[in-house]
């Protein structure tokens, strides 16, 4: 089912061909559900070059970047794609996790400077992610799986990671993965 939103007739001439007339024809649906992370990343990018938002334009340059290397590691496999909002977000919560570590350094070295220079590149990183879930919500999630499986135990960790449906767009698996074993053990 296509809607067609957006036509525009193009005028094709030629000196050895009569003239004709195009119809080329966009759907609105499409537009709407391109607006990925990355794509949000670049056209974000051009704005911070032409506002002259340096820390930002730092921030969004070294996401890009860290796609693209992830995009061509032969060790993330041919899974990683720049159009999925679960990879892009995964390696923007990786960069947040870094920026976090480095947090914790420059305060136990004094450098509040360089601290507070880190938690703004957070807040312009976390600005790119979708809605984050709560640690309530990822374990209401975790326990409605454990009574569907009828699962207890440690051992049935892999299990209940397997059936869990959080993508990491929508948390880090390093959290669902600490609420499937709390709640596994408890």
């Amino acid at each position: 089912m296509f809607r067609f939103a957006l036509c525009s007739r193009v005028r094709l001439s030629t000196p050895a061909l009569t003239t004709r007339t195009s119809v080329r024809c966009y759907s609105s649906e499409t537009a709407a559900a391109a607006v990925t992370i990355n794509s949000r990343l670049k056209s974000d990018l051009k704005t911070a070059m032409k506002a002259k938002e340096k820390a930002r334009l730092q921030v969004i340059k070294g996401v890009l970047s860290d796609i693209l290397y992830a995009e061509k590691n032969p060790s993330s496999g041919a899974s990683f794609s720049r159009d999925s909002d679960a990879d892009v977000a995964a390696v923007i919560q990786r960069a947040i996790k870094q920026r976090r570590d480095s947090i914790e350094k420059y305060t136990a070295a004094s450098r509040e400077d360089l601290a507070q220079a880190e938690a703004q590149e957070i807040d312009v990183l976390n600005s790119y992610l979708p809605e984050q879930l709560s640690t309530d919500q990822i374990e209401a999630r975790v326990k409605q799986i454990i009574q569907e499986l009828g699962v207890s135990g440690v051992k049935a960790m892999g299990a209940v990671m397997k059936a869990v449906d959080i993508s990491a767009a929508q948390a880090p698996k390093s959290k669902v993965a600490e609420a499937v074993k709390r709640l596994l053990s408890a």
